[in-house]
């Protein structure tokens, strides 16, 4: 069963991603901050990294950094869940090594559909 990691530091968002991730077969991990994440990703190897750009400790953009510049961590797929919109950071994300970017609010068939394009299904 592949793991994915649930970042976000609000509960219900992570409720509710755990929930369609369970859905798609994953075996779920979560962080509520992005040192968290970082410490998750290099103990538990995940497949897949969900979490949101604003975290609490750590912001996402750093986290993504930290984990695409440790050659150490075996890579997993990250995808940026967030209600950050403005087109520079989107950019500065996918440039940065993020796999793909969900605008919220998002719904299980938006996630489904980034899953089947990041080869994850």
């Amino acid at each position: 069963m592949p793991r994915c990691l649930i970042a976000d530091d609000s509960k219900v968002i992570r409720m509710l991603l755990i929930k369609i991730m369970e859905n798609y077969g994953f075996d779920v991990i979560e962080a509520e901050d992005g040192e968290e994440v970082v410490n998750l990703v290099k103990d538990n190897a995940p497949k897949l990294v969900i979490m949101d750009w604003r975290l609490p400790i750590m912001e996402g953009i750093d986290v993504l950094y930290k984990i695409r510049n440790n050659k150490k961590i075996k890579q997993p797929k990250i995808v940026f869940c967030s209600s950050v919109i403005d087109v520079d950071k989107i950019k500065e994300a996918l440039d940065g090594g993020a796999d793909d970017y969900i605008l919220k609010p998002f719904d299980e068939e938006i996630i489904g559909t980034k899953l089947i394009i990041l080869d994850l299904l």
